[in-house]
């Protein structure tokens, strides 16, 4: 009680255990490991209470089943359960189809224990079960408009825009002792159970499903040095079929296996649904697939959003737009308009599971989600890069609405994205606390993506062009068993490339560990400072999991950088004879036709 009338929800300790002195390590220093422990024994064996009331009663039932607990007492809280962003979205739908028509996404980020948060809303009557998306076979091979992430992938391919000349393309290798036949069997059954893999896209940019396509064929190339030359940085042509490729090198290993996808017909969440089946269908290609009843195309027509709830949102938005802040301000080497045709590079490293669950629990503790904490940090570094306190992130959501049982097995491009501004704080938990606030407050508010607002951006400064070059793309809460390639071969390489972005920050967790990856356009960047903010952004993490989020971060001068600024400013040693502009004119008069500066 006394902690509730001084301190903000987050930061009251859900349980509280007294000891009589604090453990301590063998050389003195708090036993953070034993702390831990005895914070779990405490919250297990705390009395139980539970829900209370209709409001309550209902929202347990629908943490239960989305968080896939048994039970959920009052006072549990949505993030220490695991809760996420997508999580949140969907149970404010759920909550909707139960009668509750004023529960509020940003009300859940400020009182995230289900009592606090049941007290914010009322429940009424149930509404009527919201329509099935029906399938309209009729017309599935008819033209049908992008969505607008589709429509804007298909606009920046043009030469004409800046870091243009790319489409949105993904590209990987794997290694193993791969049959190729088998691999050409699963994969041509695929390409008759998923629609968007027979798409294409016509002169006005309009996609269409192909009734029938020619057999595919992985085509073999003479070495690995070969496949990656043709295949890392392809740019596949949208209005012919395919718009993905696959090639295959022998090697004194096996096989190397090249793949690529143009995302403007499958988004990360698609590609794992690829790869699962793949494999499953690459072991025996006798399986039967669960069936799929709706299409890609079915679902875009669908999306017509409630007038009175657009309105909104761009009222929203449109209030937002003069404070956001600018995108990063990197340190670039050249114009990106002098780019010709960009090249991306990757950078990545992965962190042990137990390191990183140390990150999750204490992200869950301090009620963050570990995707924020990590865009939060993100944020930290492009900030010290780009000599800036507040910058606007580029977030890529994977949101599909549940708006059928099958939707979660078709593939398409159902990515949206969100424009979120980072903030540093007094101490680095203050900034990852508004970055989560913002993002929640822009979900709220998510019927209005990141393409209008940026349109409304460059209208308002009479600007042809209006990018947020830099973007951070969480898998976290969405991978599947598939999630980085199917299981009879090895992921050993990839790149991906976005037209009009710099740098895209991809995160992910792969067998418990957790997977960082850096795409970014090389030519940009003078050599060392992709090098310099990668090394600063894991070292960054690396500090997260020593655990005091009140203080500053600990982004500062990269140490090689340090090392040089003490070497030349050094004053220590004999003084030179003359004054420093002697050596200057000695050199005039030695060699007057070498160039000075």
């Amino acid at each position: 009680s006394f902690l509730s009338d001084r301190l903000p929800g987050y930061a009251v300790p859900p349980t509280i255990t007294a000891l009589d002195r604090l453990p301590l390590t063998a050389n003195g220093k708090i036993d953070r490991s034993a702390l831990t422990a005895l914070v779990s024994e405490a919250a297990e064996s705390a009395v139980q209470e539970p829900p209370e009331g209709p409001a309550e009663t209902v929202l347990a039932k629908i943490w239960a089943d989305l968080l896939e607990l048994p039970a959920v007492q009052r006072t549990d809280s949505f993030f220490a359960l695991g809760g996420d962003s997508l999580l949140a979205t969907r149970m404010i739908a759920r909550l909707r189809a139960e009668g509750v028509a004023d529960a509020r996404l940003s009300l859940l980020f400020e009182t995230p224990v289900l009592a606090d948060f049941a007290a914010t809303f009322t429940v009424g009557e149930a509404a009527a079960p919201a329509p099935v998306l029906v399938p309209d076979v009729e017309h599935r091979h008819d033209p049908f408009p992008p969505t607008e992430v589709q429509r804007a992938y298909w606009l920046g391919r043009a030469e004409h825009f800046t870091l243009g000349g790319v489409g949105c393309h993904f590209y990987t290798e794997f290694d193993g002792d791969i049959d190729l036949d088998r691999l050409e069997t699963a994969w041509n059954l695929l390409i008759e159970r998923h629609e968007m893999l027979r798409a294409v896209f016509d002169q006005d940019g309009l996609q269409r499903i192909l009734p029938e396509v020619p057999r595919f064929a992985v085509a073999a190339v003479d070495s690995v040095e070969q496949l990656r030359e043709q295949m890392s940085h392809q740019v596949l042509d949208v209005s012919s079929w395919p718009l993905f490729d696959a090639r295959a090198a022998r090697h004194d290993g096996g096989v190397r296996l090249g793949v690529s996808f143009d995302n403007i017909i499958v988004d990360a969440l698609s590609m794992m649904v690829f790869f699962a089946e793949l494999d499953q269908l690459y072991h025996d290609p006798e399986t039967v697939l669960p069936p799929i009843e709706v299409s890609f195309r079915d679902y875009v027509l669908a999306q017509e959003p409630d007038p009175v709830v657009f309105e909104t949102a761009k009222e929203y938005w449109a209030a937002r737009l003069p404070e956001l802040p600018p995108a990063p301000r990197l340190p670039l080497r050249v114009d990106p308009a002098m780019v010709d045709r960009p090249r991306f590079a990757r950078r990545e490293f992965r962190m042990p599971a137990g390191r990183w669950r140390t990150i999750t629990d204490l992200a869950r503790r301090h009620e963050l989600t570990p995707a924020t904490v990590l865009a939060a940090a993100f944020g930290e570094v492009l900030g010290r890069w780009s000599g800036q306190e507040a910058l606007t992130l580029n977030l890529t959501l994977f949101d599909r609405r549940e708006v059928h049982p099958d939707i979660h097995r078709v593939l398409g491009d159902f990515t949206s994205l969100l424009l979120a501004g980072y903030r540093p704080g007094t101490g680095w938990l203050d900034g990852a606390r508004g970055l989560q606030e913002e993002v929640w407050r822009g979900l709220e508010h998510g019927e209005v993506s990141a393409v209008w607002v940026m349109r409304e951006l460059a209208r308002r400064s009479d600007s042809i062009e209006m990018t947020m070059p830099v973007v951070f793309t969480s898998t976290l809460g969405v991978a599947g068993d598939g999630a980085f390639g199917p299981s009879f071969a090895e992921q050993v390489w990839g790149v991906s490339q976005t037209p009009q972005v710099w740098l895209d920050s991809q995160v992910g967790e792969v067998e418990g560990d957790l997977l960082v990856r850096w795409d970014a356009v090389e030519e940009l960047f003078a050599p060392g400072v992709l090098d310099a903010m990668f090394a600063a952004y894991e070292g960054l993490l690396e500090w997260l999991a020593e655990g005091d989020w009140s203080v500053a971060a600990p982004v500062g001068l990269p140490a090689g950088q340090a090392r040089v600024r003490e070497r030349v400013n050094g004053t220590s040693g004999p003084l030179p004879e003359g004054v420093l502009h002697g050596r200057f004119f000695e050199w005039a008069r030695r060699e007057p036709d070498r160039v000075a500066l």
